[in-house]
């Protein structure tokens, strides 16, 4: 049985928190991850493998497979792959993050996204606790670009976005502070490649 362990976490790192089934992981999360780091002045990025997706109906693969999986794909010195929220006994984002908050007084933590999940992230169990808690970066995926900006959320917070030539202050900013980047997007995505059959 896998460890889920806390990744080392000190005064003063800004955290990137890519959270999020990995089922499977692919070449997506690891442009997410480089960008993220880099527009967003980030120290480091964790990717948080879910036990699953409350938002899903279908559960996901093994927790022990997507995160050996996820560990195999990456291989970075400032990118840590970890099941903390199994040991956690979290179910949603903010219970998590809260738990992170606890564990990692001293450390800056930022929400990182695709900007699909922007557009449901109204949805989301206590998603306003989630922006006033830590600032979020948006990463624009192919097709959602625009509904990301017109959501419920971005227009609830429209007063707290960071220009995207200022991303690299997200990470210093106090919440609710969001930005939103447009890339040059991976159409990878987990759920094309298990109906292709590459993911059983």
């Amino acid at each position: 049985m896998m460890r889920h362990e806390l990744p080392p976490c000190r005064a003063g790192q800004r955290i990137g928190l890519l959270g999020g089934s990995f089922d499977p992981p692919h070449a997506g999360h690891l442009h997410i991850t480089r960008e993220a780091l880099k527009r967003f002045g980030l120290t480091h990025v964790w990717w948080l493998v879910s036990p699953g997706n409350p938002l899903k109906p279908q559960g996901p693969a093994p927790l022990e497979r997507r995160i050996a999986a996820a560990r195999a794909l990456i291989d970075h010195p400032r990118v840590h792959v970890t099941g903390i929220e199994a040991r956690l006994g979290t179910r949603y984002t903010a219970e998590t993050l809260a738990a992170l908050h606890r564990l990692c007084p001293e450390a800056r933590f930022i929400w990182l996204m695709g900007a699909d999940n922007l557009v449901q992230f109204h949805r989301w169990q206590t998603w306003r606790e989630i922006a006033e808690s830590v600032p979020v970066g948006v990463l624009a995926r192919p097709g959602t670009r625009i509904a990301a900006r017109l959501s419920p959320a971005a227009r609830i917070y429209r007063h707290a976005r960071i220009p995207a030539r200022q991303s690299q202050s997200l990470s210093r900013a106090e919440a609710p502070a969001w930005c939103f980047v447009n890339l040059p997007m991976s159409d990878d995505s987990s759920s094309s490649i298990r109906d292709s059959g590459g993911w059983r």
